[in-house]
């Protein structure tokens, strides 16, 4: 199979959807070029196609509308398309061939085309997505079925039992009964223990399916939006399709896929002993007002500080170190005692009523199976019923009110669920970055030109601008040092360059061309960027060094790491690439130990284009030197932004910004020393 087999289905696939610039952005992205099926799957979601993906499937496939991709396990890859009743498969010459549907295996998995760009999103995401997982329908039906019929058995050996043993004087008849009610016991066993299987891994590829579909869409919005939201909403997103998975495949799940079957209950009620069903069913009215009107009760008492306290745990887990360094930490701890107090309490609240919610259920299926009872003594004593017939009904009876106080007792679920799939629906109409407009890729073999035009930026509207009418012009190979007191807008005009950050007004232009225009994806793969607040991910050096460069060597890594200044660091690992550096008493790492690492990164791209953000401050003397060294290296042949309050390091500039309140106040060549400009002195 050739290497880049599947990155020439892709082209020839979106061609034939009519997607022209999506089939050039893939044919010039050079990452492309080893692509395997994984690749393909995410490629599709990237460029918003709707996609399944099934074995050889002889239903889906004669209904296909557009044309599908099959990949079988030991052959090239196909692009088929139909034709009425024949296919034809996409050859070498971009010509269509016959094609016999008999050729596609068994084991193939066949990509087929849903959705294309441009097609309204449904704004019923969920429902869309739950849609395909319909092979479990039917066997959970069948399976439900089967052991609601089974489950019979006890009722009716019993009242066989009573009338025809007992009351018949008939024993040899039991050994019979016995047997005809154990093979009814093993089906339902049986049956319900298959079900449990299907719900369970149903559920869990769901939820998993889910987890991915928000994963990827967070990774694709715009990182203002995220920053707005919080990390602790992104969090409850995640969970969401846990609360999905808890609510098929948990402990009540099996009960409320039973509620439906009820219905056998009641006809076998009604069956036995006739006007005796109207019992439970007056008593299942007066069941579900009750509850109705407790679950209100109940709902009154939710949690609402729930919020307030995860943040304050994210805030714990975030600032461990700065709070055990100052020492006099009583204020945020009676503000996080508090929080713990009052979440108690209202936990509390909403547990106790929970528990009178369960207590009534349990009072008003006992009332019921006793108003049966009572009721059918009547009617016996009638001889409108065997007394075999009113136990049975009587045992019947659980068969209907356990599933109906499940299902009550569950419907906060059913309201959290509800509001999660609301959630979910919301999030997956939010905009993305990734567009159809956005799909040139940035020519990675020169360094760029970079341009800012009248760029102004705000992070809330009651905020003074972060950036404020900022021009400036960079270009190819140029290294530019942008300066300024704390706070002047440095790291935004940073931020923006590298395209994370959106402008309200203004555009940066990439080589004349506006960064809006590029696959922002591919255009931040091959920028290298190291921030002043570095990310240490838990795992080794090499892996975190990889995070940039995934098939990079151990002597790349090594090279990254000296370049960047960082040797003391990597001594102090025992010059050993595989050190964990999250464990074994290496996790505290301080932010210089840490910036090595972010620095080594961004030299192991070796990219045309370096952003950096304070890549020296309080660095030792060595280190510093290093850095310089490396940067010079670069000089002419790598566009380098950064910034920096070091004076070393901006001599090294080929022109200089100075930033203050967010506006250009000088730009142009480093003046001579008895002439620097002033605004930068107030940067120490």
């Amino acid at each position: 199979m050739e290497s880049n087999e599947l990155k020439i289905i892709s082209i020839n696939l979106f061609e034939q959807l009519g997607l022209y610039a999506q089939a050039k952005n893939i044919a010039q992205d050079t990452r492309l070029e080893n692509i395997d099926t994984v690749g393909f799957a995410r490629l599709l979601r990237k460029h918003n196609l709707g996609f399944t993906v099934h074995k050889s499937d002889t239903n889906k496939i004669k209904q296909a509308m557009h044309p599908f991709v099959v990949i079988p396990d030991d052959k090239p890859a196909q692009l088929i398309r139909r034709r009425g009743d024949k296919f034809e498969c996409l050859v070498e010459n971009k010509q269509w061939q016959d094609f016999k549907f008999s050729d596609i295996a068994l084991t193939s998995h066949v990509f087929f085309i849903d959705k294309i760009p441009g097609t309204r999103e449904s704004a019923k995401t969920f429902a869309a997505h739950m849609s395909k997982r319909t092979k479990w329908y039917k066997p959970v039906f069948w399976l439900s079925l089967l052991a609601s019929l089974s489950a019979l058995a006890v009722p009716l050996f019993t009242m066989s039992v009573y009338d025809r043993v007992i009351g018949g004087q008939a024993p040899d008849a039991l050994p019979k009964i016995a047997l005809g009610a154990a093979i009814a016991i093993i089906i339902l066993v049986v049956s319900r223990l298959i079900r449990a299987k299907v719900l369970s891994t149903t559920s869990n590829r769901f939820a998993r399916d889910l987890s991915e579909i928000m994963f990827q869409r967070l990774l694709s919005m715009p990182l203002m939006v995220l920053s707005r939201v919080g990390i602790t909403n992104h969090i409850a997103r995640m969970r969401n399709a846990e609360k999905v998975r808890m609510l098929l495949s948990g402990p009540g799940g099996a009960g409320l896929v039973d509620l439906p079957f009820a219905i056998i209950a009641f006809a076998t009620i009604a069956i036995l002993s006739g006007w005796l069903v109207l019992v439970p069913i007056i008593m299942l009215g007066l069941y579900y007002l009750v509850m109705k009107g407790l679950n209100k009760y109940a709902q009154k008492a939710t949690p609402v500080i729930s919020g307030d306290y995860q943040n304050a745990i994210n805030e714990l887990s975030k600032n461990i170190l700065q709070l055990k360094a100052c020492g006099n930490t009583d204020s945020w701890k009676t503000k996080f005692a508090r929080l713990v107090r009052e979440n108690a309490r209202q936990n509390f609240l909403y547990s106790k009523r929970n528990g009178l919610n369960a207590a009534a259920a349990h009072a008003l299926s006992m009332f019921t199976a006793l108003a049966t009872v009572f009721t059918g003594i009547f009617l016996v004593l009638n001889q409108s019923i065997t007394p075999g017939a009113l136990i049975a009904c009587v045992m019947l009876i659980w068969r209907i009110t356990g599933p109906a106080q499940l299902a009550f007792s569950s419907s906060s679920k059913f309201t959290m669920l509800q509001g999660s799939i609301a959630q979910f629906d919301r999030f997956m109409q939010a905009r993305t970055e990734q567009n159809g407009l956005r799909l040139d890729i940035v020519d990675t073999s020169k360094p760029p030109a970079i341009s800012f035009q009248h760029v102004t930026l705000r992070y809330s509207a009651e905020g003074e601008p972060a950036l404020a009418g900022v021009t400036v012009d960079i270009e190819p190979g140029e290294h530019v040092a942008v300066i300024g007191p704390n706070g002047c807008g440095k790291t935004s005009m940073l931020l923006a360059a590298l395209g994370v950050i959106e402008p309200q007004a203004g555009f940066v232009t990439v080589n004349q061309k506006n960064l809006k225009q590029y696959d922002p994806e591919a255009f931040r793969s091959h920028a290298a960027f190291s921030p002043v607040e570095p990310d240490i991910f838990p795992g080794t050096l090499a892996q975190n060094l990889r995070i940039a460069k995934s098939d990079a060597s151990d002597e790349q890594l090594i090279e990254a790491m000296n370049a960047s200044g960082g040797n003391a660091l990597f001594a102090a690992l025992g010059n050993d690439i595989n050190a964990n550096i999250l464990g074994q008493g290496n996790n505290m790492l301080s932010a210089v130990e840490g910036g090595y690492i972010s620095l080594a990164r961004a030299f192991l791209k070796k990219s045309k284009l370096l952003i950096l953000d304070e890549p020296i401050a309080n660095r030792n003397p060595a280190a510093k030197q290093q850095l310089i060294a490396t940067l010079a290296k670069l000089k002419g042949n790598t566009t380098v932004i950064f910034s920096s309050h070091d004076q070393e390091l901006i001599k090294l500039a080929d022109k200089v910004v100075v930033l203050d309140k967010g506006a250009v106040v000088f730009a142009g060549p480093l003046p001579d020393e008895n002439n620097e400009p002033q605004p930068a002195q107030e940067q120490q």
